[in-house]
């Protein structure tokens, strides 16, 4: 029983140290690939600001793509973790205003990381991820424009349309941090609301209550 103790504490052990090794590459990839840009960075580089020997780096990442593929992913899974959580955390807002804010806020936390995907060289080798990103910001839409519909707020207007529409608006706005730090991502959703507001009020779209109803 004792032995079996030791090797399960053992195995706890590995497997906290390859997650701690594996979020130490990550965030030295970040740091030179942001830096320096991925073309010109190198593994050498991003090894030595972790601080591991290369044979670690080919345990965790099969080249430099994919360690790049890996930072895109954690990008984007933070979006979608802070939009459910707000979501979840404010049940009676209406969900287009409160996915648009929250989005925003957490690209611009992101801007150095969303401006590697989506610009340069990186933006061709990260588009299938970029589109299948977007394409689940849609479906968080799509429910929202299709109430309004349902109460007599689009006329004939495609709510699918309507989502892509919002979400290129969304991507496009994010591209406003790539060479400056402003306007703030309250102010660029506060534009972008005043927008919908035009055929479509806001603060009347279905809430997230109303949505899982």
């Amino acid at each position: 029983m004792k032995d079996d103790t030791s090797i399960r504490e053992n195995i706890g052990r590995v497997t906290r140290r390859r997650i701690r090794v594996r979020a130490e590459l990550l965030a030295a990839a970040h740091q030179v690939f942001t830096s320096r840009g991925y073309q010109d960075a190198t593994i050498s580089e991003i090894i030595t600001v972790a601080d591991v020997a290369i044979g670690t780096f080919y345990l965790h990442f099969r080249d430099k793509e994919d360690l790049l593929f890996a930072l895109a992913d954690e990008a984007f899974h933070i979006l979608r973790a802070q939009i459910h959580a707000a979501l979840a955390h404010s049940p009676n807002e209406a969900v287009i205003p409160l996915i648009v804010r929250t989005l925003l806020q957490a690209a611009y936390e992101q801007r150095d990381m969303f401006k590697l995907i989506c610009t340069g060289e990186t933006h061709l080798l990260l588009h299938a991820r970029m589109q299948q990103a977007q394409q689940g910001l849609i479906q968080h839409f799509i429910p929202a424009f299709q109430a309004a519909q349902e109460e007599g707020q689009l006329d004939s207007y495609d709510p699918v349309l309507l989502a892509r529409l919002l979400v290129g608006m969304l991507v496009w706005a994010m591209g406003l941090w790539f060479e400056q730090d402003g306007p703030e991502p309250e102010v660029v959703a506060e534009h972008i609301l005043f927008m919908l507001g035009q055929g479509i009020v806001p603060p009347h779209s279905m809430t997230n209550t109303e949505r899982s109803a």
